[in-house]
């Protein structure tokens, strides 16, 4: 018997031994995952209707000055991002005076 089969044997005797422990073959049924159930495939009782509860005052003005906030931001986005256009198209056909400097009122 070689090295190594003899240690096996040694650490699991039931290898070695013809009439070790024998178990029977067992067949199992085949058994088939539950199903999940869909929310809207079941229904609670006709007394028990959970109507979905709107939403506060306070929510909606929020939402409403959020929608605001971001049409004011993409309207000053959309003027900064045109005058920089229209200063990087004057400065790539080389003009001098694209940007106005502004000159402080003389009556002063």
């Amino acid at each position: 018997m070689p090295l190594d089969a003899r240690l096996r044997a040694k650490q699991n005797p039931a290898m070695t031994d013809p009439d070790g422990p024998q178990r029977k073959a067992e067949i199992l049924p085949f058994r088939e995952p539950a199903k999940p159930k869909r929310a809207d495939s079941v229904r609670p009782a006709s007394g028990d209707e959970e109507i979905p509860e709107p939403l506060s005052n306070g929510a909606l003005v929020r939402i409403g000055l959020l929608i605001l906030f971001l049409v004011v931001a993409g309207v000053w986005l959309m003027n900064t991002l045109r005058d920089m256009g229209r200063l990087e198209d004057c400065a790539m056909q080389g003009r001098r005076n694209c940007v106005t400097i502004p000159v402080p009122d003389r009556n002063r």
